[in-house]
């Protein structure tokens, strides 16, 4: 575990919080300080969903600790009381598991009729991914049984969870595909999974994790115990898509049962049309002005993986740059993308990937939430593709990222992630059509936002002088002779500002970071009409 001003992924009992809200009939409880209960209400804003999030802090206080009191015991009684579930999963938080406590003994002294497991989701050796891969994977070891094989051909589909990215839209459309092969669904897990169907998991014919970060272990256990065949991969593009139903074909004929291939319509919304409209809409004239523009991709590996080959192989984008905060994943990352990028960078720091996107001011940048931060600062096109993400990602509309669907879905964002700034770009070239917007006449430093990038400089010391700025009415002469000065980040003047949005909004950040570079060479405090024009001669823009 490491303190962060910003993290890629959650704490461990968040995680396990993923899982025990996924399924029906489980509950968590942490064992935890009343701080640590932040996670309830994470779940209740972003899920979207109408119940009450499966899970319950067992507070510890000051004053247990000083009387050697806990309440677990009871708490574990409330809750049974209260939901009638299956399973309470107990967790101690990143806080108190420094206690080390023995939570075994205290829930066997609760006395329970249902049962109950400690898990042991160590925050310093383990985060959110980690935590519910490993708490989904022990469900699945302790209660799949041996069944007989369905009658008809059944998949398992493993992976869908509680906070997952686009999980609900994603699962619409594997159904919707399965459906239209003639597949029925045996299980679907952990989202909507009682520990009665986790025992139907050996049953299917074929298991679909098309995650690498939930649902591949468990996938794997349940071929090698039971031998239920398993396909891994995700269907994120049409090109991918079409590759992934004749793997599922082939893997459930292997097994004895033969799924005849309808027509392609069959997979469309209409039932009329082609499955999806990106082969025919990456070669009209909107799209196939982003065959040239670079894009940078960061994210889990999953979607990180799926991304960059769509936008490669589907829309014609070269790729800049790739990379993973998921690290125990990173060398299948490289494997997969090798011949897409030279080096993928896999790092859970936000600072290190502000800093790579600075460097490469790509077109359009595909991350998570933090790389939209660092894109608004820059002003670069940004779409989220993985978690972690805002409000905004959680959506009711159905939006995937899997299957034909989730292939529009995808070319959809990227067409109008890049392209909505043309109105702005209009209005700054014709005006605002009589809108009579009123204009900000005042600027100061303090409304320029520093640098991402700036974040891992060492600060400055407080003894320093400030910088002072001058008035742009008295800045008329040239601008000065260069001269040897400190390093300092240069604000705006309004006439500099004004100028500045006469360039293309496309290459308005890269001119933008350019200028700021020249100014600091020359140690300008104050960035100039004048100073731009001296950058644009020497830089020859």
């Amino acid at each position: 575990m490491r303190l962060a001003y910003w993290m890629y992924e959650g704490t461990a009992h968040h995680g396990v919080g993923r899982i025990a809200n996924s399924m029906r009939n489980v509950h968590a409880v942490f064992h935890a300080p009343q701080g640590d209960d932040y996670v309830n209400a994470i779940f209740a804003m972003l899920d979207r969903t109408p119940d009450f999030p499966a899970m319950t802090t067992s507070v510890v206080s000051g004053t247990d600790l000083a009387r050697g009191t806990i309440r677990l015991p009871d708490t574990l009684r409330q809750v049974e009381e209260r939901v009638h579930p299956d399973l309470i999963v107990v967790v101690a938080s990143c806080s108190t598991i420094l206690l080390q406590e023995n939570l075994e003994i205290a829930a066997q002294h609760a006395g329970l009729q249902c049962e109950v497991m400690v898990y042991d989701a160590n925050p310093y050796r383990m985060q959110e991914i980690v935590a519910a891969e490993s708490l989904f994977t022990d469900l699945v070891k302790r209660f799949a049984q041996p069944q007989p094989r369905t009658e008809r051909p059944t998949v398992n589909i493993l992976g869908p969870a509680s906070l997952g990215f686009h999980a609900r839209h994603d699962l619409i459309s594997l159904r919707r595909m399965l459906k239209t092969l003639g597949l029925e669904v045996n299980v679907v897990a952990p989202w909507g999974a009682s520990i009665a169907d986790l025992r139907r998991l050996p049953a299917a014919w074929l298991t679909i994790a098309p995650y690498r970060e939930l649902g591949l272990r468990a996938a794997i256990y349940l071929e090698e115990q039971f031998g239920v065949p398993t396909l891994l991969d995700a269907p994120i593009g049409v090109q991918p898509t079409l590759r992934w139903i004749e793997r599922l074909r082939e893997l459930l004929a292997q097994a004895g049962a033969d799924v005849p291939m309808p027509p392609l319509t069959a997979f469309s919304l209409d039932g009329m049309s082609a499955p999806s409209a990106v082969p025919w809409f990456a070669r009209t004239a909107d799209m196939d002005s982003f065959s040239g523009k670079p894009a940078f991709v960061f994210g889990d590996a999953t979607h990180v993986v799926g991304v960059t080959r769509f936008l490669r192989d589907e829309l014609g984008m070269p790729i800049a740059g790739a990379g993973t905060y998921v690290k125990h994943q990173a060398d299948w990352v490289r494997e997969q993308l090798t011949g897409y990028v030279d080096e993928v960078l896999v790092t859970d720091e936000f600072q290190v990937v502000a800093d790579r996107i600075a460097a490469l001011r790509p077109e359009l940048v595909c991350g998570t939430q933090m790389e939209r931060h660092t894109s608004r600062r820059y002003d670069l096109n940004c779409m989220v593709i993985s978690p972690p993400t805002h409000i905004e990602n959680h959506l009711l509309a159905y939006r995937p990222f899997l299957g034909f669907d989730g292939a529009d879905v995808i070319a959809d964002e990227v067409y109008t992630t890049c392209t909505l700034g043309m109105e702005k770009h209009l209005i700054d070239l014709f005006g605002d059509a009589g809108l009579d917007l009123p204009e900000k006449t005042e600027r100061t430093p303090a409304a320029e936002p520093a640098p991402v990038a700036a974040t891992v400089e060492s600060p400055q010391p407080q003894n320093e002088p400030a910088i002072a700025v001058a008035s742009t009415s008295s800045l008329t002469s040239a601008p000065p002779a260069p001269k040897p000065a400190a390093v300092v980040d240069p604000v705006w003047a309004a006439d500099a500002e004004a100028m500045l949005k006469k360039v293309p909004f496309f290459v308005r950040g890269r001119v933008r970071g350019n200028v700021e570079k020249y100014a600091r060479q020359r140690g300008h405090a104050v960035i100039t009409a004048e100073v731009l024009l001296a950058a644009k001669e020497e830089l020859g823009a």
